[in-house]
């Protein structure tokens, strides 16, 4: 048995470097959690937690008080080289805390890989070696602020945009006729509504773009409305991506008992970890249906962790792991590079991140 001899939780705020808007909410920084475990091997590896609550359901102080008084002594009790039995376990003690519980569990991965010598995607089974990312462009009242922001963005390499939408259907299809018609045909735009759009603002904003304009839009309507989705998937040719509504492998099969969305997007804050995120991913690939590696913003430390994920999980096909970009004050090195557009994890033992804790 491999024993945690000491686990430190470290709430930091991180600065955004430009901040942005998405329907219902402005951000200007990230509250993130660092944990550093220490193992009886004498090894030392890293988690993080970004909670968010209208994704993840839970506040910053209380992940925090999550992490001290149920997630660390929970570490302390359990065998460190059996990530499955930890999560299986901190799910029933915190199950209102998934970031809490995503933190530990991606230190504990970290220390797997660190353990076998290996990156973290080789144990878990590598199954591709890099994967093309999103940016994100948040919601602005100037148009042309956006469309500035994209084209340094193209510049830059990026090959897929999402786009913040859902406060204003009709001016989101104007953006994104505008972005279509300036930006290289090759460029693909995804539109994220954050569940903004009512049902029929939804159905209105699909009609109002021409066939080629979106690769796909993602949790158009309120997460519980699991019907608004199935409809709008069936009625339209662009791909419906359920995110907020997807926390679980349960979640999974109630969308597509209800009639299903096309793609599901899975996150580490919302799952509880690499556990987790597996579990939704092998129930969305047994069901038929896409699925995408997401974040919050996010240190590069779970951003590896993400990437790890979506580059051994089944039925993975899309990234949006751009959380880590607009930290101005990151605490965390390495982990993954971006190569014209593609994550790239570093091909080091475990998550490959050096942190200054």
């Amino acid at each position: 048995m491999i024993r945690v001899v000491s686990a430190e939780a470290a709430p930091i705020t991180f600065r955004l470097r430009e901040g942005y808007r998405i329907a219902g909410a402005s951000f200007i920084e990230a509250h993130n959690i660092i944990l550093k475990v220490t193992t009886s091997d004498g090894r030392t590896g890293f988690g993080c937690a970004a909670p968010a609550e209208e994704v993840t359901g839970e506040s910053p102080a209380a992940c925090l008080h999550a992490l001290r008084e149920i997630v660390i002594p929970l570490l302390r009790e359990s065998d460190a080289g059996d990530a499955g039995g930890f999560a299986r376990r901190a799910e029933r003690l915190a199950p209102g805390c998934p970031g809490a519980r995503a933190a530990a569990d991606i230190a504990l991965h970290d220390l797997m890989g660190l353990r076998e010598g290996r990156p973290l995607v080789d144990v878990l089974g590598r199954r591709r070696d890099r994967m093309p990312t999103s940016i994100t462009l948040g919601i602005e009242d100037d148009p042309g602020v956006i469309l500035e922001r994209a084209r340094r963005h193209v510049a830059a390499g990026f090959r897929i945009l999402k786009i913040k939408t859902g406060e204003s259907w009709e001016a989101d299809a104007r953006l994104i006729r505008a972005l279509r018609a300036t930006l290289p045909p090759g460029i693909l735009l995804r539109a994220d509504g954050n569940q903004g759009y009512t049902e029929d603002e939804a159905r209105r904003f699909l009609g109002a773009l021409a066939p080629g304009d979106l690769e796909l839009l993602e949790q158009p309507t309120r997460a519980g409305d699991r019907g608004a989705l199935a409809r709008l998937a069936a009625a339209s040719d662009v791909p419906i991506m359920a995110d907020e509504a997807v926390t679980s492998p349960e979640d999974v099969a109630a969308i597509v008992q209800a009639g299903g969305a096309d793609l599901v997007n899975i996150k580490l804050m919302k799952s509880g970890g690499i556990v987790g995120g597996m579990a939704i991913a092998r129930r969305a690939a047994a069901s038929g249906i896409g699925a995408m590696v997401g974040c919050n913003d996010e240190s590069r430390i779970s951003i590896a962790a993400g990437l790890h994920l979506a580059l051994s999980a089944p039925n993975v096909e899309r990234a949006d792991l751009d959380g880590h970009l607009d930290l101005a004050d990151d605490v965390a090195r390495g982990g993954v590079e971006i190569e014209g557009g593609d994550l790239v994890p570093l091909e080091r033992p475990g998550l490959g991140v050096t942190v200054d804790m």
